[in-house]
């Protein structure tokens, strides 16, 4: 095996045991010397892939969100060829609320105090790396040449409003500790919200 691929395995074995771990523990309840320990790797080894745990929160919720989506809403498609644009654009929307609940309550919340901390110093990327996101809009601009939607808001708008929900669903999770079931009720409000598009 070539030195990059061992070290792509290895990077994705401390990566999965992290997401293990802070799901099982809890983000704060976990060391990196634990981490380590789990994944059978040097503490070393961690810091040539990651500064420190935020590091994986944000690997989670960018490459490993953007994989997890794509997946789900490409399994979602491929069972109904017929499937209209306001139909796919809710299996997308869904698709990101189960990363969500795959992930869990603890790492969700995490993501946010991570991400809104870079925002305070002005260093977020943030909308640049859901890079999963351009099939949204894809749909949306399809939509709007098909004449779907009722609303004349532009692509941008529509992506937007609907982005700014499942944020919005994902942080009243957060702030319920996680007591609603987040695919069940974004579900509803997914179906209530194209409706009025």
């Amino acid at each position: 095996m070539l030195r990059k691929e061992q070290s792509i395995l290895t990077k994705n074995k401390v990566f999965e045991t992290a997401i293990r771990l802070i799901k099982k523990k809890g983000y704060d309840n976990v060391t990196i010397s634990e981490i380590c320990e789990k994944a059978g790797v040097a503490k070393g080894t961690f810091y040539v892939h990651y500064k420190s745990k935020e590091d994986i929160v944000k690997e989670s919720y960018y490459s490993d969100m953007s994989q997890f989506v794509l997946k789900q809403y490409q399994n979602f498609i491929s069972q109904d060829k017929n499937m209209s644009i306001k139909d796919k654009i809710g299996k997308f929307l869904i698709s990101e609320l189960m990363f969500t609940n795959h992930v869990g309550y603890t790492m969700t919340c995490r993501a946010y105090v991570t991400n809104l901390t870079e925002c305070i110093s002005e260093s977020s990327n943030h909308f640049e790396r859901r890079d999963f996101t351009k099939e949204l809009r894809i749909l949306i601009l399809e939509g709007i040449h098909q004449k779907v939607f009722e609303t004349d808001q532009t692509e941008e708008e529509i992506f937007l409003y609907l982005e700014s929900f499942v944020r919005g669903i994902m942080a009243s999770w957060c702030f319920s500790n996680g007591k609603f079931d987040i695919v069940k009720k974004g579900e509803k409000y997914i179906d209530e919200i194209l409706k009025m598009l």
